[in-house]
């Protein structure tokens, strides 16, 4: 009996995630298809704008489909609040060696850590290892949902092609994808999805302040292949004690 309650419960999670997965895609589109249909070009405040709307629905998906509750905190302690100020400090001494690009390194950094993070290791993954929790494999219960919310992530971004080439959305897919398994990692080492927002924030913030603004330019797919496998190896280093630990 409480096998059978496990399993619809379980049943219900797979769906009402789906639903948020569903949802949050369809908003997407349509907002860049209203964009693209009153012939408004992609900016940095249109692009502000698509994003707090984002966030805002995503908080109402998980408040009315999964109900989770995302660990998240500021409360660090004096050795990790050195380490973040550090980080910080870093970032903003490599933002003053190209100015002119750090107001969009910083935003671009703010919004795409707040909404990717809470929907992919937020909703989805916490979700995930809901469903799997139940699994024999201890192994299984803790990659597979890592592999899927990577997965997701990288596929997300699939939406690109709104705006740039096939091979560097597919470039994209992959390099996300593979970025996707550190979050996840750093996600469950700390239990504070403040640790993988800042994470999210360095990676992008570092990418636009010495390129700018995304744009549809040649990429080579095997430029992103070694990266990718780096990021993998860090992602099972920094899970080894949680896997060693189960």
């Amino acid at each position: 009996m409480i096998e059978d309650e496990c399993s619809v419960k379980t049943r219900a999670l797979v769906k009402n995630l789906l639903y948020v997965l569903l949802i949050q895609l369809a908003f997407e589109i349509t907002f860049i298809n209203i964009l693209n249909l009153f012939n408004i070009s992609s900016s940095l405040p249109t692009l502000v704008i698509d994003k707090v709307l984002f966030l805002g629905l995503l908080f109402f998906l998980n408040n009315k489909f999964t109900k989770k509750r995302i660990p998240f905190s500021i409360k660090l302690s004096i050795n990790e609040r050195k380490c973040v100020f550090l980080i910080f400090l870093i970032l903003a001494i490599l933002g003053l060696t190209n100015i002119q690009n750090f107001l969009d390194a910083f935003i671009i950094g703010l919004i795409a850590c707040t909404t990717e993070e809470y929907l992919m290791r937020g909703i989805v993954l916490i979700s995930l290892l809901r469903i799997f929790q139940n699994s024999k494999n201890n192994y299984l219960r803790i990659l597979l949902p890592i592999a899927f919310s990577s997965i997701l992530f990288g596929l997300d971004h699939f939406i690109n092609l709104y705006s740039q080439n096939f091979i560097m959305t597919f470039a994209q897919v992959i390099a996300t994808t593979a970025t996707g398994f550190v979050l996840a990692s750093i996600f469950l080492r700390t239990r504070n999805l403040l640790y993988p927002m800042l994470c999210h924030f360095g990676l992008d913030f570092l990418i636009v302040i010495t390129k700018g603004m995304p744009q549809d330019t040649n990429v080579s797919l095997v430029s992103v292949l070694l990266p990718s496998a780096f990021y993998l190896f860090i992602s099972f280093v920094i899970l080894v004690p949680i896997l060693i630990k189960k």
